[in-house]
């Protein structure tokens, strides 16, 4: 048995779309800032709190970020309804290592209300146990919640699942085994820094 802990987008989902949009409605009234690209959007994936929005949206102030992200909220819930943004494969990997007698966790830098969007809209919350986010663990980087996996889940065998830097990062400060999937967000280079390389999301099962 292994705990297994995935990213969320790049990893489990594509949500650029559903996030440009929310994103672009938030911000309809707030004409002195130029709205991102989708581009802008998904290169901003991965990063923590602030950070996104700060690099998604230069121009932004504090309290604009603030605005935006509060306004978001109602938006992506409309936006993602309905709609199918795992990528293929990811519900049959699901259910093969829950059956198999794996524990399936989350380990995204999002925030609670984005996890369980995520899980409700997808219908893919029965095969999490525990699922967190790095403000569910009140953290300041993702190996906090590799961390607080390992606290609740003890001594087993890890491994994270991601498909940015940033998840190899957080493997290696946790001294966890790291597989990057090569059907997300991330560049060659950053595949490159990983133990495991995904072409599709079943290639988990060969690394359990």
């Amino acid at each position: 048995m292994a705990v297994v802990l995935f990213d969320i987008d790049g990893t489990l989902i594509d949500s650029t779309d559903q996030m440009t949009e929310a994103i672009h409605l938030a911000m309809d009234d707030m004409p002195h800032l130029t709205k991102p690209s989708k581009a802008s959007v998904q290169s901003s994936y991965g990063l923590a709190g602030n950070a996104f929005w700060r690099k998604a949206i230069p121009d932004a102030s504090e309290e604009d970020i603030r605005e935006i992200r509060q306004k978001r909220h109602h938006h992506l819930e409309q936006t993602m309804q309905d709609q199918d943004v795992l990528f293929a494969g990811i519900r049959k990997m699901l259910e093969q290592l829950t059956t198999e007698g794996h524990i399936v966790s989350t380990a995204s830098n999002c925030g609670v209300h984005y996890l369980n969007l995520v899980l409700d809209s997808q219908d893919i919350r029965s095969y999490f146990t525990s699922p967190k986010c790095l403000e569910s663990v009140n953290g300041t980087q993702k190996a906090d919640i590799l961390a607080a996996h390992r606290e609740e889940f003890g001594d087993v065998p890890y491994l994270m699942v991601g498909d940015r830097y940033s998840d190899v990062e957080a493997a290696r400060l946790q001294r966890m085994p790291v597989a990057i999937c090569r059907f997300g967000f991330g560049t060659e280079e950053e595949w490159s820094t990983a133990d495991y390389q995904l072409d599709t999301p079943l290639d988990v099962l060969k690394h359990v």
